[in-house]
């Protein structure tokens, strides 16, 4: 062994806290920086999905022959964004949760 491989000793015969002696899961803020990671790529997820969801609407009013079925696609888009919305909004605040320290902020 060399003397890279020990971990020093403290007075009291401890193992001293050293950063580099840390496996990456005990580094301070990875877990919150991975949910972070985590929201925002779900959040992007969605946004990607809304404009694809927004696209396929365009074409189907440009298909359109008379008012009524713009009317009908329209109500159709409006309601699927609706409960696309709220579900996401559920999904967010529930990923929330795993941010150490945000569920206080939330549930208050």
């Amino acid at each position: 062994m060399n003397e890279m491989s020990v971990t020093p000793k403290t007075e009291a015969g401890t193992a001293a806290k050293m950063p580099w002696a840390m496996s990456p899961e005990d580094w301070p803020g990875l877990r919150a920086a991975e949910a972070w990671m985590q929201i925002g790529s779900e959040a992007w997820t969605f946004w990607a999905d809304r404009i694809r969801a927004d696209v396929q609407t365009e074409r189907e009013l440009v298909h359109c022959t008379n008012p009524i079925d713009a009317q009908v696609v329209l109500m159709r888009h409006v309601h699927k964004m609706m409960e696309d919305y709220h579900r996401e909004a559920g999904r967010l605040v529930e990923m929330l949760h795993t941010v150490p320290g945000a569920a206080a902020v939330l549930d208050e």
